[in-house]
């Protein structure tokens, strides 16, 4: 239940990303450190099991499967620790995995750790000397400097927006896995490095190319509701891979009762991302078979993770693809408190062009009714909108006629109730971020 907690926690604080070690634990295994009379023992419903054997292996013999439960929870970024490089990336080749760092899948099967970093034979403090420093290996040396970059993202994002719009733990989440670079002997995700090692500077860059576009080019937090969906184009760059990624806080599962490997899975919203081709082809996120970790990732519909990503390897220059992204079931869980049939969403796009915000303006207004208004506007998805009105055209406080509204499409429509009596009123649309 540790990874529920975790979830709950994260969930109710949705600008709040928890870094946790993915723990040193493959290859643990063999007599007692101490002496045969110590042992080791197990915890299992409440009952403590001591044996004077010695230690089974933690996992299988590839060393999957060897996360801690803590480390398995959904809405957090699970660090696991690789070689340093001496000169440099230069290829998935150069990223090489510690002896020690735990492997996924979780038992449902999602894709942990999320990213790798630095975590052998590190220069650290020490509690014993306040004159020198001792060198350290473990996840806990990878974690901290990966939770150290994550900061200075969100500094870099509080500089260029204000910090009265702060980035969501989910876009933080999925800006770390977006841009981390890729490990492993095949393209895709796997459960040895996640989905690759840290690279800071190449989010940082994907922020300030978010902020100068004007349009969310690159980066957009979404608010989507039960039955709707969220669809907008992306230009391809062309000469690059066409990335496009999404990740959401999802609502904490509930664990199964104990046993060994449970395949349960945790994942409560089921979000589908698709990106559709100009000749109509659709593209599929990532997905991972837990019953063979060791494969390379292939693409299909993904039913595990809160993560999704597709690649277009080799779009044609300035095609246009349609990013879609759907949910499964009728309704959405409301994990966040105070919030109903709604699951707010990142998404992290690159190998793209910016295209210029369109003229914010009303671009049609009718009455359908004797006391209803429909009324539409061209709107940047991700963007928040409120439509206000007042019955004086030159004068008088305007007053909301919506709640906030986040553009889910390219094209937002509202019907506007219009109480008797009201002769004329005058409507428009603001952007409040």
């Amino acid at each position: 239940a540790a990874a529920q907690t975790i979830d709950q926690i994260a969930n109710n604080a949705p600008t709040y990303l928890p870094v946790w070690a993915s723990a040193n634990e493959r290859g643990s295994a063999g007599a007692p450190i101490y002496s045969p009379s110590f042992g080791y023992y197990t915890f299992s419903n409440g009952v403590v099991i001591v044996s004077t054997a010695n230690r089974p292996n933690d996992g299988d013999a590839g060393g999957y499967d060897t996360l801690p439960e803590q480390a398995c929870a959904k809405n957090i970024l699970t660090v696991g620790a690789v070689n340093g490089i001496t000169n440099g990336y230069a290829g998935s080749n150069s990223v090489v995995m510690s002896t020690f760092s735990s492997f996924g899948p979780t038992d449902d099967g999602r894709i942990k750790p999320d990213v790798v970093a630095d975590g052998v034979n590190l220069f650290s403090t020490v509690a014993t000397n306040d004159s020198s420093y001792p060198s350290y290996s473990g996840t806990s040396m990878a974690t901290p400097s990966t939770c150290g970059s994550l900061a200075l993202l969100t500094e870099l994002h509080n500089r260029l927006y204000g910090t009265n719009q702060p980035m969501l733990a989910s876009t933080l989440r999925g800006l770390a896995i977006h841009t981390a670079d890729e490990a492993g002997t095949a393209v895709g995700p796997d459960y040895r490095f996640g989905w690759g090692l840290l690279n800071a500077r190449k989010a940082a860059l994907l922020v300030q190319s978010n902020n100068a576009s004007g349009s969310l080019a690159h980066i957009k937090e979404v608010r989507l509701t039960g039955g709707d969906y969220i669809e907008f184009p992306v230009v391809a760059k062309g000469g690059q891979p066409l990335i496009v990624g999404t990740a959401w806080n999802d609502p904490a599962g509930t664990p199964p009762a104990v046993s060994l490997d449970p395949t349960n899975r945790m994942l409560v919203n089921d979000l589908d991302l698709r990106v559709v081709a100009p000749n109509g082809t659709t593209n599929f996120p990532w997905v991972l078979n837990p019953a063979t970790p060791t494969n390379a990732a292939t693409t299909g519909d993904n039913i595990r993770d809160n993560v999704e990503q597709v690649v277009i390897s080799n779009p044609a220059t300035n095609s246009i693809y349609t990013v879609r992204l759907t949910h499964k079931g009728t309704n959405l869980v409301a994990g966040t408190t105070g919030t109903t049939n709604e699951q707010w969403v990142s998404f992290v796009i690159s190998g793209n062009v910016a295209q210029p915000a369109p003229l914010l303006l009303i671009t049609s207004i009718a009455m359908t009714s004797s006391n209803t208004v429909a009324l539409q506007w061209s709107s940047v998805v991700g963007r928040v909108y409120q439509v206000q009105h007042r019955d004086d055209v030159a004068t008088g406080a305007w007053s909301n006629s919506t709640g906030e509204i986040s553009a889910t499409k390219t094209n937002v429509a509202v019907n506007l109730s219009v109480p008797a009596g009201v002769d004329a009123r005058f409507y428009r649309v603001v952007q409040l971020r």
